[in-house]
């Protein structure tokens, strides 16, 4: 067809109709032959000729969106729309270019529109939903990828950004599920593997972690992501010095000025999962603290969304960490002082009625710190509070304890994976105290510590060291936890307790559970068991275990595993100070939570650690009736089990020297009279560590002053 001129009169009617049909048709072969300049001025010339022809303005509108030219691109497909409403071919081209030129809102209400003409129109879901994470209504974003995925199941894309979404809603094991499918569809796309790599660095499954990233880096070689989420993994995994490598490469990148202040902290603050020596330790702390010193403090604008962290290992050295808590606190304030936002209602006068007390975690679920603080939301006193959940991921999915909290709790608020989101719908809750059950353990928590969200913020024990925060005004500890002087380990005001602070049911004996060799424990050989993770066990503790052993030349020695790296680092610190006794030592499984109470049963003692007594391990071996060798330590994360014993009234195994740790483990296992008569004991007097609610009155007691001191002052 020889070329038209959009120059003179304008064809009409039928005539007008068949020059456009001829022009679209010459433009779609011309594309075909990769002539796309030439193909865009064939469908203008039909925009020219046939002005209201949907046809025409949607080829050019999508020939020009391909080209780049979006805001035309516009212009035309929403002249197609205007005459073809429910085209859904016009529609996700339009909602597609809308959505690179970042008009999010009217691209989702143009995929929304396609979706509804055509509810088998997976791609408007997808793109749907894609754009809804990206504006930050994740919920709302999974739920239409989810549907995009009944409608195309199988399709490589959409399972990918469905497992982003689950990701940045704190559920790891659900997108892995979506990950694994995404790779399996598509095992050429990096960007799979490297969803399915946070997938499984969020479980905490390291070495699919570690296979999927490298995999990512691979066809990714200058993409940061990739590098920083691997330095992840081999962090976690004790790796430091390969993580420290990882970190100093992506500080090489092309990265923005606020993530490389954050990693610059973390490349200098990392920590071995295992220490390997009491100098190793010493030369950690000194580089994290010259580094405190030293670095520049940029302005940052969202720390957590930056990679700030919180650094957990640090409280596993056995020192006093209130100097260096109180330090990174400060850089962390320095960078951002929006971190130290105030909630509207502060300094208002107070609602009349219950007060309200949130208690706000990442592990009101089956978890260590659910156990601990169980009795806590159902005891508290209901006359004078209000309890409101504040879950921040990862949020649980089909946990029993979970559901149960929740049921308790006079309100449920869940929080997004988001530090000032998350942040306003706490201010949002106009809480009168707010309790966090531990600060240290998460990195979002952390960060919304800094924040003064209610007029009182308290921390409890679920990770017993002081969090350095000016904002946290009180540290909820028990007496008989504390050593004398204790003050000084906390920058928080101490609140030291009458009682243990806890009220949990009493666990029930294992039905017919497994016996000594069902865990891979010599039934014929004297057992001493540890069942304490890996990184809680200092290098100062491997010559107690070596004076047990050399007391018994027929004794073995169990541990328990954490994970293959870090199992394979402690093993050979171990045999630095055992030697040929290393033959007499043992990792165990990892086992379930029902198994793990038949493991404390079956043991004939346990070891506690000096360093950091056992807390829910020695509540639940005390409930099982297995004696523990407690030597407290020089703080309170040293003395749990110290505190049990006293309330119990049996203090035969609590000792005060290496010489009786190794001397009383020995007679545990040897001395049957004596291992009897400590159980009947245990036995006889354990009940009064369980079910105990006057130890919820005191801290409702204790709330209570608090708000009314704030109140007041």
């Amino acid at each position: 067809m020889s070329d038209l001129s959009s120059d003179g009169p304008n064809p009409s009617g039928s005539d007008a109709q068949s020059i456009a049909a001829a022009l679209i048709a010459e433009g779609e072969a011309l594309a075909a032959r990769g002539e796309l300049i030439s193909a865009q001025t064939r469908y203008r010339q039909a925009c020219t000729a046939d002005p209201d022809n949907a046809e025409a303005h949607f080829k050019l509108g999508t020939a020009l969106y391909h080209a780049g030219d979006n805001e035309t691109a516009v212009f035309h497909l929403q002249h197609a729309l205007a005459q073809r409403p429910e085209d859904p071919r016009v529609l996700n081209n339009l909602g597609a270019v809308l959505g690179r030129l970042r008009r999010y809102k009217e691209a989702i209400h143009i995929f929304v529109q396609a979706f509804a003409v055509d509810p088998q129109n997976a791609a408007a879901a997808m793109n749907c939903g894609r754009l809804l994470v990206t504006l930050g209504q994740v919920a709302e974003g999974e739920r239409w990828l989810t549907q995009a995925n009944q409608v195309r199941p199988g399709h490589s894309e959409t399972l990918r950004l469905l497992a982003e979404a689950r990701l940045a809603l704190g559920q790891p094991h659900l997108a892995i599920g979506c990950g694994e499918k995404a790779v399996a569809a598509d095992p050429k796309n990096p960007f799979a593997h490297l969803a399915l790599g946070q997938a499984y660095l969020g479980a905490r499954r390291l070495q699919s972690a570690r296979h999927h990233l490298k995999t990512y880096v691979k066809a990714q070689p200058n993409d940061p992501k990739g590098y920083f989420f691997l330095g992840e993994v081999e962090s976690k995994s004790g790796r430091t010095a390969i993580a420290h490598k990882l970190y100093k490469h992506v500080l090489g990148l092309d990265i923005d000025d606020q993530f490389r202040s954050m990693l610059a902290l973390k490349s200098a603050s990392i920590l071995p999962v295992i220490n390997t020596s009491d100098a190793e330790i010493q030369t950690h702390r000194a580089r994290i603290e010259s580094a405190l010193d030293t670095l520049s403090r940029p302005e940052v604008d969202d720390p957590y969304l930056s990679g700030g962290f919180t650094n957990f290992y640090l409280g596993y050295h056995g020192r006093n960490d209130v100097e260096i808590q109180k330090s990174m606190a400060q850089f962390y304030l320095d960078c951002c002082p929006a971190l130290a936002a105030t909630a509207p209602h502060i300094g208002t006068p107070p609602r009349t009625g219950k007060r309200r007390v949130g208690i706000l975690s990442s592990f009101l679920r089956n978890h260590t710190v659910g156990y601990l603080n169980h009795g806590l939301i159902e005891h508290l006193d209901r006359e004078r509070f209000e309890i409101v959940l504040l879950r921040t991921p990862i949020l649980p999915i089909g946990d029993p304890l979970a559901d149960k909290l929740t049921a308790m709790a006079d309100e449920v608020i869940d929080l997004p994976d988001a530090l000032v989101s998350a942040r306003n719908l706490v201010f949002g809750a106009e809480l009168d105290l707010l309790y966090f059950p531990e600060i240290g353990m998460e990195d979002l928590v952390y960060f919304l510590a800094f924040a003064r969200s209610a007029p009182v913020q308290v921390m409890g024990w679920g990770h017993p060291v002081t969090s350095g925060i000016p904002n946290v005004d009180a540290f909820l500890s028990v007496a008989d936890m504390e050593p004398d002087g204790a003050q000084a380990h906390y920058s928080e005001r101490l609140v030291a307790l009458d009682g243990l602070s806890v009220c949990m049911p009493k666990p029930g004996l294992p039905e017919n559970g497994k016996t000594k060799d069902g865990f891979g424990i010599d039934p014929d050989a004297p057992a001493y068991v540890c069942a304490q993770s890996l990184f809680k066990i200092l290098p100062a503790c491997d010559t107690l275990f070596k004076e047990i052993l050399e007391r018994d030349p027929s004794g073995r020695l169990y541990f328990l595993s954490l994970e293959t790296d870090s199992d394979d680092v402690f093993l050979s610190r171990l045999e630095k100070t055992l030697g040929p006794l290393m033959s007499r030592v043992k990792i165990l499984k990892r086992v379930s939570s029902a198994d793990f109470l038949s493991l404390l049963k079956a043991a004939d003692m346990l070891l506690d650690i000096p360093h950091w007594a056992g807390g829910k391990t020695s509540f639940e071996s005390l409930a099982m009736g297995t004696p523990i060798v407690h030597w407290p330590g020089a703080f309170m994360r040293g003395r749990h089990t110290l505190a049990f014993y006293k309330k119990m009234g049996v203090m035969d195994c609590v000792v005060d020297s290496a010489e009786a740790y190794a001397e009383t483990a020995v007679r545990l296992v040897h001395d049957h009279e004596f291992r009897q008569r400590i159980r009947a004991a245990i036995a006889e007097n354990s009940d009064v560590i369980f079910n105990d609610t006057s130890a919820i009155a005191e801290i409702s007691d204790v709330f209570d002053r608090l708000i009314t001191e704030a109140r007041h002052a």
